[in-house]
């Protein structure tokens, strides 16, 4: 007898939720007339961020397609041609793909990226019949140019406050000392590795890092 009036008092708390949702609440959304507002920190399709003047920001370092728990990332990486530079630093990634079918969308490639060029937006449409549709190279995930690039580490760590819509400084000013000095290095013809300059710890880049300690100095 027990279980039976358990199983009434489980469709009555049932049917009283309905009915209140039906006149009070509707929370149907006619899709895809309408479509419904995400969060901020939606985790959808990758984009790919490119430098204020358009130059694409990716260095593959391959620390996206590293961390990816799913390998849904594949990155080739080439000398960054001086006469018509792609990016501003020494390599670029000739291939990027993405494979939208393997993606968990768990954010790890955003979180690994030095330079802030992945991002993940509020396009969640997916649905094909045709599995390559799901894999996407750089020329589809690639913001248009002349769109500036944002913040991406938005975690939960991270508050909202704090997500000013800029990118780091970190990696722009890195980014256009490295070009400068790459530059200068193929035309006098010598081996990149070779110049310690380029090494972080060395102290070449503490100007950016400290500017303080810099100016006191």
């Amino acid at each position: 007898m027990r279980e039976i009036f358990a199983l009434f008092k489980g469709l009555y708390i049932t049917f009283k939720h309905n009915i209140k949702n039906m006149f009070k609440n509707p929370f149907t959304v006619q899709y895809p007339d309408e479509k419904r507002i995400l969060p901020e920190r939606a985790r959808w399709i990758l984009r790919l961020q490119r430098h204020e003047d358009g130059t694409e920001r990716c260095i593959a370092c391959q620390l996206c397609a590293a961390i990816c728990p799913s390998e849904a990332i594949y990155i080739e990486g080439d000398e960054n041609p001086v006469d018509n530079p792609i990016g501003k630093g020494q390599r670029y990634a000739s291939v990027w793909m993405w494979d939208a079918g393997r993606c968990l969308y768990c954010g790890f490639c955003v979180e690994a990226c030095p330079d802030e060029v992945i991002i993940m937006s509020d396009v969640y449409e997916l649905a094909t019949d045709k599995r390559k549709d799901l894999i996407f190279d750089k020329n589809k995930l690639f913001v248009p140019i002349g769109v500036m690039p944002k913040q991406a580490w938005m975690g939960f760590y991270r508050n909202k406050e704090q997500l000013d819509g800029k990118p780091v400084l970190l990696a722009k000013l890195v980014h256009e000392k490295e070009e400068n000095v790459y530059a200068r290095e193929k035309k006098e013809k010598k081996r990149f590795y070779e110049n310690k300059k380029f090494m972080f710890l060395e102290g070449e880049y503490e100007d950016i890092i400290n500017p303080k300690r810099s100016k006191e100095e």
